[in-house]
C-alpha cells in the first residue's frame, strides 16, 4: 500500500504542477493586457490576481503532497472546491450576460476614439493607433474617418491601407476571445477537479497507512 501512496503522491504532484502552469499562463495574459491596452488595466489586474491565487494554491497543494501531509491536502481540497464553485458562477455570469458586457466594450471603444489628441497626426500614438496596428484596421468605421489616414492605418508588411474599421473588428475579436476564455476557464475547473480528487484520495491513503502502521510492524 505504501507503493500506491507513492503513486498517488506522484500523480498529485504532477497535476499540481499543471495547475500552477495554468496560473502562470493567466498571469501572463494579464500582463499582456496591461502592456497592450491601458484602458483595460482593471480587468488585467483582476486576471493577474486570479493567476497569483491559482499559483499559490497549486504550490500549497504540491507542498501537502510532497510532505505527505493529510491535513494540508484536505485543506487544499476545501480551498479548491470553493474556487471551483466561484469560477463556475463567474463563467456562468459571463456567458449569460455576454451581450451586456460587449455593449460596455463598445462604450470603451467610444471613449478611446474620443480621447485621441486632435488634430490626428501621421505618427499618432494613441490607444486607437495601437488597435489599428494590432488588428490591421483603420479608424472607427474605415479610413474615411480621417482627413489623412495615419501611419497606423497601413499594413506593416504590405504598406497597403487597411479598409476595415476598428470598432466592429475589435468587438468581433473580444467576442471570439470571450468564448475561448469561457472554455479555458472550464478546462481550468477540470484540472482543479482532478487536483482535488487526487489530494483527497492521497490524504485518505496517508491516514490509512498511518493507521495500519499502528497495528502491523515491519
Amino acid at each position: 500500500m505504501a507503493c500506491s501512496t507513492n503513486v498517488l503522491k506522484g500523480f498529485a504532484l504532477l497535476w499540481d504542477i499543471i495547475y500552477a502552469l495554468f496560473g502562470l499562463v493567466v498571469i501572463g495574459l494579464g500582463v499582456h493586457i496591461i502592456y497592450k491596452f491601458e484602458h483595460f488595466n482593471t480587468a488585467a489586474f483582476v486576471i493577474i490576481a486570479v493567476g497569483v491565487v491559482v499559483v499559490l494554491f497549486a504550490l500549497f497543494g504540491a507542498l501537502g503532497a510532497a510532505r505527505e501531509s493529510s491535513a494540508t491536502s484536505k485543506v487544499f481540497v476545501v480551498i479548491v472546491v470553493i474556487l471551483i464553485v466561484l469560477e463556475v458562477i463567474v463563467v456562468g455570469f459571463l456567458w449569460v450576460f455576454q451581450t451586456s458586457l460587449l455593449i460596455n466594450v463598445d462604450k470603451t471603444f467610444d471613449q478611446l476614439w474620443h480621447d485621441q489628441p486632435v488634430p490626428i497626426k501621421p505618427g499618432n500614438q494613441s490607444e486607437i493607433a495601437s488597435l489599428e496596428r494590432w488588428l490591421d484596421c483603420c479608424g472607427n468605421v474605415g479610413p474615411q474617418d480621417y482627413v489623412l489616414a495615419p501611419n497606423s492605418c497601413y499594413n506593416s508588411e504590405s504598406d497597403k491601407l487597411n479598409l476595415e474599421g476598428c470598432r466592429q473588428k475589435f468587438l468581433d475579436f473580444i467576442a471570439d476571445r470571450w468564448t475561448t476564455f469561457n472554455f479555458v476557464s472550464l478546462l481550468l475547473v477540470g484540472v482543479e477537479i482532478i487536483c482535488a480528487l487526487l489530494a483527497y484520495v492521497l490524504a485518505n491513503s496517508i491516514v490509512n497507512r498511518w493507521r495500519r502502521s499502528k497495528y502491523y510492524t515491519k
